[in-house]
């Protein structure tokens, strides 16, 4: 009878750890030993970084066209409940609810908007899932046919600075003239407002990169309102934490991320964006044939006291280690240490701007077109899957890559 090795999710971390499972265990000669089977809302491999672009187009990848010439079993669906006790997982279907049962599971679920407990947020938008980015896409189409008349129709609020809500406000004016243009209908003027709770943005960069990131807004004419948080939404507009109310009839919510609420069935510690305390190996110390990767997984990545962020690059390099770890254990072969200590960010921040920082410092190294163009070479190449399944397989081991220097 064959083993089982059940994978909840296939971001970055889930798919990539699909496909190292499979060629490590063509590496132990065990593949006819073993059944992959990856539970995932959709057929798709969705290039979450990329959703506040200007367009949708290219930014899903089908995981069939991997996984069914690997022989993975993809189920979609939702994992409802996991029974740690039982190795079960209980997964929603559109067919009904199935039981799936696990020799070993690989958590990586990934996370989810950060849920704001204030009057009229379901009135906001946000680029956090396809789903979303493109519920947002339409609402903008709708805006366009009316050449987005009325109070409030042209101005953009976006609540948080971090790096998607630089790249959601310095990126919207574009997509929405580009919208306009292909209804045939001329360029507006559009406002911007950038609501920050700090009193300055970008003050998780280092001094020289956070300057530029002002500098770039004060360029591109974005209103920054720093020192206060969203307090209500409505039809209309934008209710701020100082009493101002902001006239729009498009509200972005990018305020931060929490992991999978699957976390909740493991025992063990957890940090306060709720993802799992995880070993070297990426185990979880209480649950000895669990293990956890991508942004459900808080990783140590060096002895400074760094850990993993909800980040891409360490998404793909933890599912390539979770996956060949799970197959080792499951036929009792050593685990493989993680071991990634490189870290860079890339940011876009609209037409002929960018910025690439490295070190925990986020020390600037590059900046402008040269920012944008290294930015756009890691998001539409390097985080890509190659398209030959032979070579993707290829690159799933768990090997250190330094980030830095693909990205320059």
């Amino acid at each position: 009878m064959k083993k089982e090795l059940l994978i909840i999710g296939s971001g970055f971390a889930g798919f990539w750890s699909a496909l190292s499972a499979i060629r490590q265990s063509r590496e132990l000669k065990k593949e006819e030993e073993l059944q992959v089977t990856v539970v995932n809302r959709d057929e798709y491999l969705t290039i979450r970084p990329r959703l506040y672009e200007v367009s949708l187009e290219g930014l899903r990848v089908e995981l069939n066209k991997y996984f069914k010439p690997l022989h993975i079993k993809l189920i979609i669906g939702k994992a409802e409940i996991i029974n740690t006790e039982q190795n079960q997982v209980t997964v929603a279907t559109e067919h009904g609810t199935r039981l799936l049962s696990y020799d070993y599971l690989i958590l990586s679920s990934g996370s989810v908007l950060k849920a704001i407990n204030i009057p009229g947020i379901e009135k906001t938008f946000n680029v956090d899932t396809f789903n979303g980015a493109q519920k947002l896409e339409d609402h903008l189409v709708q805006l366009a046919k009316k050449n987005f008349s009325g109070d409030g129709a042209s101005t953009f609020v976006i609540a948080g600075s971090g790096l998607t809500g630089l790249e959601v406000a310095t990126v919207i004016r574009e997509k929405a003239n580009k919208i306009l243009a292909d209804h045939h209908q001329k360029p507006i003027d559009f406002k911007v407002v950038l609501i920050e709770k700090a009193e300055k943005v970008g003050n998780y960069y280092s001094e020289k990169a956070q300057d530029y990131v002002i500098e770039t807004l004060k360029t591109k004419d974005i209103t920054v309102i720093a020192g206060v948080t969203l307090d209500g939404v409505s039809h209309n507009g934008a209710r701020l934490s100082d009493g101002q109310f902001i006239a729009s009839q498009t509200v972005v919510s990018t305020v931060g991320l929490v992991a999978s609420s699957l976390s909740s069935f493991f025992k063990g510690e957890k940090d306060k964006q709720g993802r799992l305390h995880v070993n070297e190996y990426l185990q979880l110390e209480e649950h000895h044939n669990v293990l956890a990767a991508g942004d459900v997984a808080n990783v140590p990545v060096d002895s400074q006291g760094n850990s993993s962020v909800m980040a891409c690059q360490f998404s793909m390099f933890l599912g390539k280690w979770a996956g060949h770890n799970a197959v080792n254990g499951l036929f009792g072969q050593a685990l493989k240490p993680y071991n990634y200590t490189d870290y860079v960010t890339c940011v876009d921040l609209g037409q002929q701007d960018g910025m690439l920082t490295t070190g925990w410092e986020r020390t600037l190294l590059s900046s402008g077109i040269e920012g944008k163009t290294i930015k756009m070479e890691v998001t539409t190449k390097l985080i890509y899957p190659a398209e030959d399944v032979q070579t993707a397989l290829e690159d799933s081991y768990p090997e250190v890559p330094n980030v830095s220097q693909s990205a320059v």
